[in-house]
């Protein structure tokens, strides 16, 4: 009898995993070459939400053919030709695999099947750290103790949306999906209770419509709540509702990294924030004792560690949003001055 093709079976591959793992050929950009094998589950049937964003999303995909997400292909592999390719890989210095990322689609038999890969993927030996990547509209905190059990090391739910209002607008009921804020949140609750503080995190992507302080509110809530913050810069993806929305402005992201920084290293509290009448960030009160230096991190990919997702922002002929690579001091001006936070620039360059 044969099996159906799907998860926990068969997984999609991000594109700059599939070559690093050598089922494409292909040469990354800068060198840039993925350093986290970045799985996604598949079901003949899809996902079953429909995020205004996405690719994936169940008006826009109507099913499992929808091959794009982050505007790259997704190849459809084998589970136990992905473990044979990782195994042969781990450990090599030219390839530099530090991590492996468990993707959920919204859909009722995720949580369990991200348990069983992050099995099967332990049981063959694979020493490589282990993210999962939950849904909490369909995993719960007995799933994030069993994938926990199971050898995953780090959880980040992917709230995505920085507010309940842009939640709802391009994740809710507005856009006739399923998913719940209240939800979410409690999500990342359980994701922090099970996993530990700085070993849970949030998935936030800047310019789905958010305000700057509606951004840097929910990072200040994730840090209180003991969650790290992952950025991702919104892009848009064809064929979705929010296609022809424009990418989030350079001076917007860096902002928002800076902040993020700041906050993750306890280095303001929320009133060090300045906003003006439209919510905009316009001041930080940093630090008297911060250098330039100090701050290079703040552009680099923010996340799970060994997690460096070159050109999940942009495509690969534009500016780094998130720098992959810890950046020279020229990058690291470059950005700043890309902030347009004029106080912190003049502060900084005279160090």
């Amino acid at each position: 009898m044969l099996r159906m093709v799907s998860s926990p079976d068969w997984v999609r591959l991000s594109f700059g995993a599939d070559m690093v793992l050598g089922f494409s050929p292909g040469v990354f950009l800068h060198n840039a070459l993925n350093t986290t094998i970045n799985l996604l589950q598949y079901y003949p049937d899809g996902c079953k939400a429909n995020c205004a964003y996405c690719g994936q999303a169940r008006e826009v995909s109507q099913g499992p053919e929808c091959k794009t997400l982050i505007r790259v292909e997704w190849p459809l592999r084998k589970l136990d030709d992905v473990i044979k390719k990782i195994k042969e890989r781990q450990g090599d210095p030219r390839f530099g695999l530090q991590r492996i990322c468990v993707g959920q689609l919204a859909h009722p038999k995720a949580a369990q099947d991200s348990i069983e890969i992050t099995r099967r993927i332990r049981e063959a030996g694979i020493e490589l750290s282990i993210s999962e990547l939950v849904t909490p509209t369909y995993t719960f905190k007995h799933h994030m103790e069993e994938m926990r059990k199971a050898g995953g090391d780090m959880i980040d739910v992917a709230i995505d949306a920085a507010s309940k209002r842009v939640f709802d607008m391009t994740r809710g009921k507005e856009v006739r999906s399923m998913h719940s804020w209240d939800r979410y949140l409690k999500g990342i609750d359980e994701a922090v209770e099970v996993f530990g503080k700085g070993n849970a995190g949030i998935h936030l992507i800047i310019g789905l419509g958010e305000t700057e302080k509606e951004a840097v509110d929910i990072m200040w809530y994730a840090h209180q709540r003991g969650a790290k913050i992952t950025l991702f810069a919104f892009y848009p993806e064809q064929n979705t509702l929010m296609e022809k929305r424009k990418p989030v402005p350079v001076n917007v992201y860096r902002r928002i990294q800076l902040a993020r920084w700041l906050i993750e290293n306890d280095l303001v509290t929320y009133s060090d924030f300045v906003f003006d009448e439209n919510e905009r960030l316009i001041d930080i009160n940093i630090p008297s004792d911060l250098s330039i230096d100090d701050i290079a991190p703040a552009f680099m990919t923010s996340g799970c560690p060994g997690c460096n997702r070159p050109y999940s922002n942009e495509r690969p002929t534009m500016e780094f949003r998130n720098i992959p690579w810890y950046p020279s001091r020229e990058m690291a001006i470059k950005a700043l001055r890309q902030s347009k936070l004029d106080n912190v620039i003049k502060a900084l360059e005279q160090k």
